[in-house]
């Protein structure tokens, strides 16, 4: 299971940013902590869709000024649940600022954050103003999308190409591959920007089935590079395909399935 795979318990703020894989992921770990008995809220400080075919915890509209008390009252009753402001175009799902969504944090619940955007591309690098991350998250998954590993740093595969670029060190349409990745994901101004003082540091390397070398050796790399705690796994199923963390590399067990 991917809590299991990520280490994530009752009291953690969890942000996602990055790329491929953020949506995936936290509606998955709401669907996990809720099996458990765990009480989980999903909500965002950008704005998200709903991912195919991946059910979505009961919704809830809440002004910011109300947004605890709500939280509280959809928890006690659902056990997870979505929190939005409202819909915005395309019938996408609005959020909060990070100040109102920093009020959710409680000893007793996972709250799940999603706090960057990347336009459906599986990679990218962040915006003066991106990723808007909660003072209060005790944890920040980076995620990269594995589709990417091999692509043309174009805006086909990379949001924002001309920022990853020069952090990747590649000229425009040069292939992404596993060491350029890394060099983004582990630099102040990409993968690491904006993860509160404190927070634990940890890549999701999402992959849409069995995953390549090249998805190994991004995740050995980020591991390499400081990250906590790197999974590679397919989110949107629940998948892991390995865990690494403090130097010790877990195969894929029943436990994390």
């Amino acid at each position: 299971m991917l809590l299991d795979a990520f280490g994530f318990a009752p009291g953690d703020m969890v942000a996602a940013v990055g790329g491929g894989g953020k949506t995936s992921l936290l509606f998955r770990l709401a669907l996990e902590a809720r099996e458990r008995g765990i009480p989980a809220a999903v909500t965002t400080t950008v704005k998200f869709t709903q991912p195919a075919g991946l059910p979505m915890p009961p919704m809830v509209t809440a002004e910011p000024g109300e947004l605890a008390a709500r939280a509280a009252a959809a928890l006690a009753e659902h056990g997870a649940v979505t929190l939005i402001s409202g819909r915005g175009e395309r019938g996408r799902m609005l959020g909060f600022a990070p100040d109102a969504v920093d009020l959710l944090a409680g000893p007793g619940r996972l709250v799940l954050v999603e706090a960057d955007g990347s336009a459906h591309r599986p990679f990218k690098a962040p915006a003066a103003h991106e990723p808007v991350i909660p003072a209060r998250a005790t944890a920040v998954v980076v995620c990269v999308g594995a589709a990417v590993l091999g692509q043309p740093l174009d805006a086909r595969w990379v949001h924002r190409p001309e920022l990853a670029g020069p952090l990747a060190d590649l000229h425009p349409g040069a292939p992404v591959d596993a060491e350029a990745a890394a060099r983004v994901l582990l630099h102040p101004a990409g993968g690491r920007k904006g993860v509160p003082a404190g927070a634990r540091l940890c890549a999701l390397v999402n992959t849409p089935g069995a995953p390549s070398a090249a998805a190994f050796a991004l995740a050995e790399r980020l591991q390499a590079g400081g990250y906590v705690r790197v999974v590679v796994a397919t989110a949107h199923a629940g998948i892991v395909h390995e865990v690494r963390q403090g130097g010790v590399v877990s195969a894929p067990s029943a436990d994390y399935r």
